[in-house]
């Protein structure tokens, strides 16, 4: 699940080792089309995030836009923006806030749409925690997944809101934050979004505290966006066209999503091992309100990416500025 199985030993080598596929090779589709492999590397194992990915393979989206998509989990949550950088891997998962910093570092990523337009992090913890409130983090054990994006939010969360950091454990717990909160290991996450382990949380009575960053100091953003290879759309035709082909069968399954959310509870029910399948349409019904874009489906405001990276190094989250029209694009996008 979102909150615990980590890839295979087989998969995370893949993820690190697997070459670039070539748009031009290819498997047919039943009228004997050539179809272009790709791999899309997941940020996460497969959740309810990524339910308009599913649902636009599984209705032939993809397929209809002449690709083959695989999705691959990550070995690592910062595993896309690193895989993409370096050309291992086509298409990745991301989020704004990553991105960003990898701009800031020199990564070789661009964000060419998003997934899911709105900021889903948060601070979440069981009742028995004694965490209600922000102030509540002093003297406690946070756990994240590790990005740099947690740890930057954390300091700037920490410092907005006069608690000491020396007063807070932060360790890395990957990807088992639900686990790690169930058992008592930690005492609080930074990592979870609200609309899943907010609503497994909820659904198990553990009569959890959800708040969301944006409501202790962090500005808005765009939770999940795809990022692909920045130098190779500059230069490669086939990449562009396959971008956007990727892009153009991603909104179609996400309107499907907003269309018929008990469907797509069935078709990511499916594909996210671990999840109850009974509390699946639940965090569907959370999730599908956050994946409308009022200017149309992946579209990012270039004007918000610079005020957020201008944030992030006015609280010093990177350390080189960062021009937002070179960390994001709407160029590949579908016109309608």
């Amino acid at each position: 699940m979102r909150a615990k199985r980590l890839a295979s030993g087989v998969a995370a080598l893949l993820a690190v080792t697997l070459p670039l596929v070539a748009c031009g090779d290819d498997d047919s589709s039943s009228d004997g089309e050539a179809l272009r492999k790709t791999t899309v590397l997941l940020d996460w194992d497969p959740n309810p995030d990524h339910v308009a990915l599913y649902t636009a393979k599984k209705a032939g989206f993809f397929t209809d836009a002449g690709l083959d998509v695989t999705f691959q989990p990550p070995s690592d949550p910062s595993d896309p923006t690193k895989l993409v950088s370096t050309g291992k891997i086509d298409i990745g998962i991301s989020y704004e806030p990553e991105t960003i910093i990898s701009g800031s570092q020199g990564l070789d990523v661009i964000a060419v749409g998003a997934l899911v337009p709105t900021a889903l992090l948060s601070i979440a913890a069981t009742g028995d925690s004694g965490v209600r409130t922000v102030a509540d983090l002093a003297g406690k054990t946070i756990g994240t997944p590790g990005l740099q994006t947690n740890d930057a939010f954390l300091k700037t969360i920490l410092a907005k809101n006069d608690i000491d950091p020396a007063s807070v454990k932060s360790v890395s717990i990957a990807q088992d934050l639900l686990s790690a909160m169930v058992a008592g290991n930690v005492d609080a996450t930074l990592g979870s979004y609200r609309n899943i382990e907010g609503v497994d949380l909820a659904e198990r009575g553990l009569n959890p505290t959800i708040i969301p960053v944006t409501e202790a100091g962090v500005p808005d953003y765009d939770e999940l966006v795809i990022i692909a290879q920045k130098s190779r759309l500059k230069s490669d035709p086939a990449y562009q066209q396959l971008v956007r082909d990727f892009l153009s069968g991603l909104a179609k399954g996400n309107a499907k999503v907003i269309d018929d959310p008990a469907g797509a509870s069935e078709i990511i029910a499916a594909e996210a091992e671990g999840y109850d399948e009974a509390i699946v349409p639940k965090m569907i019904d959370a999730t599908v309100p956050l994946l409308k874009n009022d200017e149309g489906f992946g579209h990012q405001d270039v004007a918000d990416w610079q005020a957020f990276a201008d944030w992030m190094k006015s609280e010093e989250l990177i350390e080189k500025a960062v021009t937002a029209s070179e960390v994001v694009t709407n160029e590949y996008l579908p016109t309608s």
